[in-house]
């Protein structure tokens, strides 16, 4: 269970470490991925590439209740000028998630 705490109008949650805050993160992802397939036929999202998404990604790519085939995700950045193979390149990032 998270420590709750609201600062004027912000609700806080504070989980006790990475990996159960990257699960309630994706817990509250599908929820909304869920709600919105209801009303349309895909859903286009946009995800942060980054290491500090890891167990947030981790936990949604072993949801197996949603969809993927009506989610089109993309992802936010890219590094320019970087060589083809180079790991900081967000499709190295990418290789080891299968959706």
């Amino acid at each position: 269970m998270p420590k709750e705490l609201k600062v004027d109008n912000l609700e806080v949650k504070v989980y006790p470490d990475r990996a159960n805050m990257g699960s309630a993160a994706a817990d509250m992802v599908c929820q909304q991925i869920a709600q919105l397939l209801h009303g349309q036929e895909f859903v286009n999202m946009i995800f942060a590439a980054a290491p500090s998404q890891n167990e947030f990604l981790a936990a949604l790519t072993d949801r197996t209740d949603l969809e993927w085939k009506r989610i089109n995700a993309f992802h936010m950045d890219e590094y320019i000028g970087l060589p083809d193979g180079h790991p900081a390149l967000f499709s190295s990032f990418f290789e080891g998630w299968h959706i």
